[in-house]
């Protein structure tokens, strides 16, 4: 068969046909509740060369289409079947800078195996998971990374979460000399202080520090930087995420000890320890929080989402009915299921007011339901339940409603324009000050981490034409 592109489609011979996804360990219950250590495993060898076998290598190569980084995941699919496992990681970092993160913290239920052939009918293949275990198996080789020529060209990252990272990367195998400037202590941004490690242990963080410093990569920390900081480099690129974190209005809550952000609680601000912990915030990181909680030990746990519970709604008449979607619980659910006997969600409610003791330590928290509905321009509305309020014990909140852009000192100390939305405006990644780029969720707003890995990805593109030219 003749491709579009005018390649000749390969069909796979004798494919794997089983209906199920080949299954990754995953670190017993019982050692779950009580360590940070990574709840999913890598595949063996065998179960890697089960689970490639079952991919059919689809003309239509859906999956790579609906990955946002553009991953050629046939391509590096069919080369784990033949065991050409350095062939297949090259042909992985050729899309992705950050393979060894994306492949655990992506959510490929959602995106590329969403859009798997093999779900039509059955379970999709688990491409994520054939990527995480291809870079295991190239950090096991050892296997040199490669970088261009000098340029003599110098480029300052300001910030090194996952943007930062990949546009590190992205410009030092241009052969461009780059410095990550990091405020923080240690580097990593996001994936160090607001991944918590059951997701991400930081010795996979620390490694790909590591790899990048073997690349010539230089990182200065504690430093926050200013315009006048980064003024001898050729250009710079602001990668410093969305430091502007949302609140929640409570009555009472001004002078309350107790009440604590997402980032701040999951890089160890406060614990959880003994106490009734209400969670806000029903997404991936209140997800997180929970996890940590159940960890410390709380004695009690509640995640507030403030929206309705997403439901499937399947059709009537359906001819040809498909394999049963994936019920996808996520890890902290399953904990909470083991350790407490319920889902922790309450959904459609807020934290209306909390009350304190004497010395200003959260005790309760009122919750008041929420109903749904739409104004005049069918925006979704929540609005307040009369007589729904119901007081819950609770010694600890945390807040993890999102960010709502990067600090307004960031824009300040580089003289760049901001958008409507607080963040960094630009065209094509250039922004209003001469030689600063931006990238990441200072750019675009709150993303995932594979989106902002790819927006450092590209502005790494833009910043390498500007200095050659």
């Amino acid at each position: 068969m003749i491709m579009p592109d005018n390649s000749v489609f390969v069909k796979v011979e004798n494919p794997n046909m089983a209906p199920d996804r080949t299954k990754n360990q995953r670190l017993p219950m019982a050692e779950r509740l009580t360590t940070f250590q990574e709840v999913e495993q890598t595949y063996t060898e065998e179960e890697a060369l089960r689970e490639a076998s079952r991919c059919m290598g689809c003309p239509s190569r859906w999956c790579s289409k609906e990955c946002p980084a553009g991953m050629p995941v046939p391509e590096f699919i069919r080369e784990v079947r033949a065991g050409n496992y350095e062939a297949a990681y090259e042909l992985i970092s050729s899309a992705s800078p950050l393979p060894e993160f994306c492949s655990r913290l992506c959510p490929q239920e959602k995106q590329c195996q969403s859009n798997c052939s093999r779900a039509i009918r059955t379970e999709a293949v688990g491409i994520g998971r054939l990527e995480r275990f291809v870079v295991e198996r190239h950090y096991l080789s050892g296997a040199p990374a490669k970088t261009a020529a000098p340029t003599g060209k110098t480029v300052a990252v300001v910030g090194s979460g996952p943007s930062g990272l990949a546009a590190a990367q992205r410009l030092a195998e241009k052969g461009h000399r780059v410095v990550v400037i990091e405020a923080n202590e240690h580097p990593g941004g996001l994936l160090r202080y607001g991944i918590p490690g059951m997701k991400l242990e930081k010795d996979i963080l620390d490694r790909k520090i590591d790899a990048l410093l073997q690349m010539g990569v230089a990182f200065q920390t504690g430093i926050t930087a200013t315009a006048d900081t980064v003024k001898d480099y050729d250009a710079v690129v602001l990668a410093v995420g969305t430091g502007n974190a949302r609140s929640i209005p409570m009555e009472g809550a001004e002078n309350a000890r107790g009440i604590v952000k997402a980032v701040s609680y999951l890089s160890g601000e406060n614990t959880a320890e003994g106490k009734d912990v209400i969670i806000i915030g029903g997404g991936d990181t209140g997800n997180d929080c929970v996890g940590t909680a159940i960890r410390q030990g709380a004695k009690s746990i509640t995640q507030i989402e403030m929206l309705p519970q997403v439901t499937k709604v399947r059709h009537v008449i359906d001819p040809m009915p498909a394999h049963p979607a994936e019920k996808k619980f996520d890890a902290s659910q399953e904990e909470c299921l083991n350790k407490f006997l319920k889902d922790p969600h309450i959904y459609q409610a807020t934290v209306k007011a909390v009350e304190t003791d004497a010395v200003g330590n959260l005790v309760a928290a009122k919750v008041v339901r929420l109903s749904a509905g739409y104004d005049e321009s069918r925006r979704l509305v929540m609005t307040e339940i009369p007589g729904s309020e119901e007081v819950l014990p609770c010694g600890l909140i945390v807040i993890a409603a999102g960010f709502i852009g990067p600090e307004a000192k960031v824009a300040e100390a580089f003289g760049v324009e901001t958008t409507a939305r607080s963040n960094i405006a630009d065209q094509g990644y250039a922004t209003s000050a001469a030689k600063i780029f931006a990238c990441g969720d200072c750019r675009t707003g709150q993303s995932l981490v594979v989106k902002a890995m790819v927006d450092g990805r590209d502005c790494a593109e833009a910043v390498d034409a500007c200095l050659r030219g």
